[in-house]
């Protein structure tokens, strides 16, 4: 016979469950334009810097929602926030898959970016509202490892549903796949808790520790590492990596995929085991920093030296992806300069000007494969990009990178102590 308090405890991991379910749906939409990029290309017969849009608008509208998120959770409940996001993620990927307009894929591509963004804020919540200390730096961490699998899942699997049914299809079946994850939402989330403050006072509170948090220099330059850390992953893994590697190391579409999204792998390794040695040897600056020109050397040997058999790449990219696992020290360092108050407002805003940096990247990206195109068009009446023309763009990434490693030098041996 179980207990009210196991069945409390059930009730709670089958909730963070549920959540961690929506961040691993949430990554299958996020990087699928990647993995379609010569068939939306074709359809829509769009440029690289019109192509860019769908992920960097996506992006956009994901970062710009962190910030008042959770204010919004805090008001609205885990639930109904939950069951809003996941309607607005399989309505704009049905609307994805059937618009035949650009303009209104654009749309769609925003309205799955605002609707994911919830997904990995209501896990943690979950996670601090309804487990102990103990067990909190676990779930987070399972979750991230969630989202790293469903965006593996996106990669060669993707492919093949291309190869048979055509990417409309594929996207509307992803659509489907959100179905599920709403009936277990409805059932299983926890209703709204009443907040207990005003919104005036909220509203009040909010803007005077978003000031603070803008005016504080560590969190801003933890912040710029953290986006030199991200936008590798963010530049190729989510967009761009596909057909990169088809171009220079002449992968078909699925191992291309496949091996552009072994940067998740490399990432959860990276964030689960880097900020655990940093801490425990107390090196957490000096690790960002090692990362950092570590990231550098990798991305210039994957640009700029001679192509390599798919093992090689796969480890290379692997590499990058767990040095970018160095960015979760970022947020840890963000939050050592803040007071216990504002350590969730800071972890917003980090993470909303993170994440605008990596649409930013995005578009410049697809900015410079337009600016260097030589002219060369296929059979198929779109433009054609050069080894030389991805290396171009793609050098964006390592001028990032480079200022990431110089503003790194900044940073003192050991960070202070969080103040009270």
């Amino acid at each position: 016979m179980t207990t009210s308090s196991q069945q409390g405890s059930l009730k709670a991991y089958l909730a963070w469950f549920t959540c961690a379910l929506f961040f691993f749906y949430q990554y299958i939409l996020r990087v699928a334009p990647g993995v379609m990029v010569d068939d939306l290309r074709i359809d829509y017969n769009l440029t690289a810097e019109q192509f860019s849009t769908f992920g960097a608008y996506y992006l956009y509208a994901y970062s710009l929602f962190q910030v008042p998120l959770g204010v919004l959770v805090d008001r609205v409940g885990i639930r109904r926030m939950v069951l809003g996001s996941i309607g607005l993620c399989i309505g704009g990927a049905f609307l994805f898959a059937t618009t035949l307009s650009f303009p209104v894929a654009q749309l769609s591509r925003a309205l799955i970016g605002l609707g994911s963004a919830a997904a990995f804020m209501c896990a943690l919540k979950i996670a601090a509202d309804y487990f102990p200390e103990g067990k909190r730096g676990l779930l987070i961490g399972l979750t991230l490892s969630f989202g790293t699998v469903g965006a593996l899942t996106a990669g060669k699997p993707l492919v093949l549903l291309l190869e048979e049914i055509g990417w409309r299809d594929t996207v509307s079946f992803t659509a489907f796949l959100g179905a599920p994850l709403l009936l277990m939402a409805v059932f299983l989330l926890p209703a709204q808790q009443k907040s207990t403050k005003s919104s005036k006072s909220l509203k009040g509170q909010f803007k005077e520790r978003l000031v603070s948090i803008l005016k504080n220099r560590m969190v801003m330059l933890y912040t710029l590492l953290a986006i030199g850390l991200y936008t590798p992953l963010s530049a190729l893994a989510d967009l761009w990596g596909t057909a990169f590697l088809m171009q220079k190391y002449g992968l078909n579409q699925g191992d291309a995929a496949q091996t552009s999204m072994m940067m998740y792998l490399g990432m959860a390794l990276g964030s689960l085991i880097l900020p655990w040695f940093c801490e425990k040897y107390h090196i957490l600056n000096r690790g960002i920093q090692v990362c950092g020109f570590s990231l550098f050397v990798l991305m210039a040997i994957i640009l700029y030296a001679p192509a390599v058999g798919i093992l090689t790449v796969t480890l290379l990219l692997l590499g990058l992806g767990f040095f970018c696992g160095a960015e979760m020290m970022c947020f840890t360092g963000a939050i050592i300069y803040t007071t216990p108050s504002t350590s969730g407002l800071t972890l917003g805003v980090v993470n909303t000007l993170n994440m605008l940096g990596g649409a930013l990247l995005q578009q410049l990206i697809g900015f410079g494969l337009d600016w260097q195109w030589s002219g060369v068009m296929s059979a198929k009446n779109i433009r054609l990009y050069s080894t030389q023309e991805f290396v171009f763009a793609l050098s964006s990434l390592l001028v990032v990178i480079f200022i990431c490693c110089l503003a790194s030098l900044a940073l003192k041996k050991k960070p202070n102590s969080r103040p009270g």
